[in-house]
């Protein structure tokens, strides 16, 4: 009986080293776990050290590979067609830094919801809250625009550019938010349009690639 082999692989796959296996870019199954175990050993692809932190693939560069070893073999695709591999350092950060980015996130997070507080008591009034949190801090009638109004009119755009600039994939372990559906809705059209760009530019790692 001929053997078949199963390939399924993810639409972003982010990697922490240069030099690729197929292991690292496919997830593979077969009855014949001999065959597997080697495949998954075989060199994919080298990322150049001056090369695009994205690179972009067809599933038919997965099959080049697996045909070099198993010319006859029989593919079945459970994945995407074109896919992503996003390289990133290995370095992991000091630890001290870890520490500075949960105080860092507390406080954003402590701030944010004690402004939210306020903004929801005043009516959503914010240049109420901008008074009376100057006049409790200095003790004075505000008479104009000043750091606070400054502070919010950058902080809000900075913001929003930061949340909605999120392309790294995290383990949802428990049932996500509106939210995480929503950047995730977000990822893979932005995932779909930067393959399709690159295919237009032909910038796409094609067999022979």
């Amino acid at each position: 009986m001929e053997d078949i082999l199963y390939v399924k692989v993810e639409q972003n796959i982010p990697v922490t080293k240069r030099e690729l296996t197929l292991k690292d870019v496919a997830t593979l199954y077969s009855v014949n776990k001999s065959m597997v175990q080697k495949l998954e050993k075989e060199p994919f692809y080298t990322i150049p050290k001056d090369g695009q932190k994205l690179t972009m693939f067809t599933i038919t560069k997965v099959y080049e590979t697996i045909h070099k070893l198993y010319p006859q073999i029989t593919i079945e695709n459970l994945g995407e067609l074109d896919f992503i591999v996003e390289y990133e350092e290995g370095k992991k950060p000091p630890k001290a830094w870890e520490y500075v980015k949960v105080v860092l996130v507390t406080a954003v997070v402590f701030f944010g919801a004690a402004f939210t507080i306020m903004t929801f008591n005043e009516d959503v009034n914010v240049s109420g809250v901008f008074e009376k949190i100057y006049q409790i801090v200095t003790g004075g009638a505000k008479t104009g625009g000043g750091i606070l109004e400054l502070s919010y009119a950058i902080g809000m755009p900075i913001g929003i550019i930061v949340f909605y600039n999120h392309f790294k994939r995290r383990d949802i372990k428990n049932d996500p938010t509106p939210i995480q559906i929503e950047m995730r809705t977000y990822e893979e059209q932005m995932n779909k349009a930067m393959l399709k760009s690159s295919a237009r530019e032909g910038k796409t790692i094609d067999v022979n690639g």
